[in-house]
């Protein structure tokens, strides 16, 4: 769960259908490569999740990205791999979350039939101080047989640009702007609430898809850990 919220994250291949496209200013074809690696509180290595643009191709307006995602345990142990998908259009990053809910259905929850209701989160063109950002939602329902076994909600509330400065990965250096954002979740199982709040603070640069670093604290203010981009092939 925990890298389900680290998260909110390449063999080549070609195909006919894909080609190089611009996108905000980036540009994105098949093959490309990220890696995003997890760590502790403690700065200790928890994992990465290793993603590959599988294709990339237009619809009307919009520039669709299909991205694989394959986590990795510290002890180099693989989970299935699970597609994310991205639509870009001239002036908004829209990701789609429901490979999260790919992602579960690997790691134990196979049997569970999982309806989507709501899956969006929106990232601007250009990024600047003090913007405020809308609302992004995951809602699913998940089922067995025709009973609801649990309902999950997943919300990002109060994104806001806080300020702009500049960071070193080991992908490189980057001018970044810092994030914040409220994450309210709740799961409902057999009809019980289980509600948790974190806050989530998240570095992104206008020229990466993925964040360049994003960080996960409790309720109180304690550090739960954090990713960063490590690897831009």
């Amino acid at each position: 769960m925990k890298l389900l919220i680290f998260s909110l994250l390449l063999i080549s291949a070609t195909s006919e259908n894909s080609f190089a496209q611009d996108c905000l200013g980036m540009t994105f074809k098949t093959g490309m490569g990220f890696e995003m690696s997890h760590f502790n509180a403690k700065d200790k290595p928890t994992g990465k999740v290793i993603y590959q643009v599988k294709d990339v191709h237009k619809e009307g307006a919009a520039t669709i990205m299909d991205i694989s995602a394959q986590f990795e345990d510290d002890k180099g142990k693989q989970r299935t791999p699970y597609i994310i998908h991205y639509s870009c259009t001239g002036n908004e990053l829209v990701a789609d979350m429901s490979g999260m809910i790919q992602s579960m259905q690997s790691g134990g929850m196979k049997d569970m039939q999982m309806t989507l209701k709501s899956n969006k989160l929106v990232y601007p063109g250009k990024l600047s101080v003090g913007q405020k950002l809308s609302d992004g939602q995951l809602e699913v329902d998940m089922s067995n047989n025709g009973t609801t076994m649990m309902y999950m909600t997943m919300t990002m509330a109060n994104r806001q640009v806080e300020s702009q400065e500049s960071m070193t990965t080991p992908a490189g250096t980057f001018d970044v702007y810092k994030i914040s954002a409220d994450m309210n979740m709740e799961n409902k199982v057999m009809g019980m609430p289980i509600r948790n709040t974190m806050r989530v603070v998240s570095y992104r640069t206008n020229n990466q898809l993925f964040d360049i670093k994003s960080e996960t604290y409790n309720k109180s203010g304690k550090l739960m850990g954090y990713s960063l981009l490590t690897k831009v092939n």
